[in-house]
Parts: structure tokens; sequence; C-alpha cells
């Protein structure tokens, strides 16, 4: 019983990271492993349960969905296609090649948010296939693992020219939704999950991501972007540390 108490409160803390940032696979990732599941396991299982809390996520944010729909019909095909993508590599990519880049990833994701008001400079007549590529990307990570995949949207959404980081975290949590289901049917069908903690999981990313989506348009907008860049390079460091230190 304890494991599953223990799945469950990483996976609603998870899912409240997530609905705000994301980087919240740091949480449920480690902690199925820790429960004494494979790694690829792990990953499909946390796949499989967290797109409730990317959908909740997205609810809570509804007040900005109006604002939001343009950008996601833009980006949605692309969301779809990496997920499925991004599944299937995890499926074949051996271990080591994915611990390797990781790391990387998740650097250049928090750096892409830190400064990403200027690039937004630069990049405000960017033409749609290089939108559509910049998302592709993003999703095919997000398939394969996808810690730290709600910040490199997010740098993305902003790099685009989203300013308003309530936009952009509707924006981040459907697409993310779309991700995350698209990967997760593809690991159902290959049958790689652990559905007994999948499931616990579920109501986990759900109650997460509803409660921070609304606490979170009730503080300011420095303090969120705040909270993302900690969140980011702590992400990174942590990754660099576990692959290249430990």
């Amino acid at each position: 019983m304890i494991h599953y108490v223990l799945a469950f409160f990483s996976s609603l803390f998870a899912g409240g990271i997530n609905a705000v940032a994301g980087g919240g696979t740091l949480i449920s990732f480690p902690t199925l492993i820790e429960l004494g599941l494979s790694s690829k396991i792990s990953n499909t299982t946390n796949t499989v349960a967290l797109w409730t809390g990317s959908l909740l996520g997205a609810i809570g944010y509804k007040s900005y969905f109006k604002d939001a729909l343009p950008t996601i019909k833009k980006l949605f095909v692309p969301s779809l296609i990496g997920g499925v993508l991004g599944g299937f590599l995890l499926l074949y990519t051996p271990q080591k090649t994915f611990n390797f880049i990781v790391p990387f990833l998740i650097l250049f994701a928090a750096i892409l948010f830190s400064f990403g008001s200027r690039i937004s400079r630069f990049t405000s007549r960017i033409k749609a296939r290089y939108v559509f590529l910049m998302q592709l990307i993003t999703a095919v990570y997000g398939g394969y693992f996808g810690a730290g995949m709600g910040i490199v949207m997010l740098g993305s959404i902003t790099a685009i020219g989203i300013d308003d980081i309530h936009i952009a975290n509707t924006v981040k949590n459907t697409l993310a939704f779309l991700i995350n289901l698209s990967a997760a049917f593809l690991f159902v069908f290959y049958k790689d999950v652990e559905w007994h903690y999948a499931i616990v999981m579920m109501f986990g990313f759900a109650v997460g991501g509803i409660l921070s989506s609304l606490i979170s348009q009730e503080i300011d907008r420095v303090y969120i972007r705040m909270f993302i860049n900690i969140v980011g390079y702590t992400l990174a460091i942590y990754y660099f540390v576990k692959v290249y230190i430990l």
C-alpha cells in the first residue's frame, strides 16, 4: 500500500509542477524507478498516467482558451506526429543514448525560456513552417521522455511572440495533453505499461494539474516566470550531476 501512496503523491506534486512550468516528470519518473520498475517501463507508465494532468491543467486555464486557440490549431498536427515519433524512439533507443542527451535538452529549454522575450523580438515574423518544425522537435522529445517538455514549449511559445504567461500555459498544457496521449496510445499498444501504478497516478496528475493551474492564476506573472526559471536550471543541474558525476 505504501508504494501506491508514494506513486499517488509523486504524481500529485508532478501534476502541479507540470501545470505551471513543466518538469514534473523529475518527481514521478524517479519515484517509479525507486518502486522497482525498470527505467523504460517507468517512463512509459509515467507517460500513460500524466495525460490527465495536462488535460485538467488546460481546463484550469479555460478563460484564456479563446486567445490560445489560434496557436493551438497551428501546432496541433506536429504535436500529434511528434508524440508518436518520440514514443517509437523511446521503444527502440538504448538507455545510454537517452541518458546522454537529456541534460543538454533541459539546459537548452531553461535558456530558451529565460531569454524568450528577447528572442521574440527577432522571431515575430517567423514563418509557419518553422513554428511547425519547432513544435515537432519538442513533441518528439515529449514522447521520448518529457522531463522539461513544458519548459521547452513555454520557451518556444514565448519566442514566437506570446508574452502572456497564462495564455502560454494554456497552449502548453493543451499541446502537452495531445503529445502525452499520442505517445500513451503507442505504449499501450506495445503493452509496456504497469497499469496498477498508472491508474493510481492518473488521479494524482489530474488533481495536481487542476489545482495548480487555478492557484497559479492568482500569483503575479513575475513570480511564475521566476519559478519556471528555477525549475528549468534545477532540472539541468540535476541531470548533469546524475549522468556525468554520480
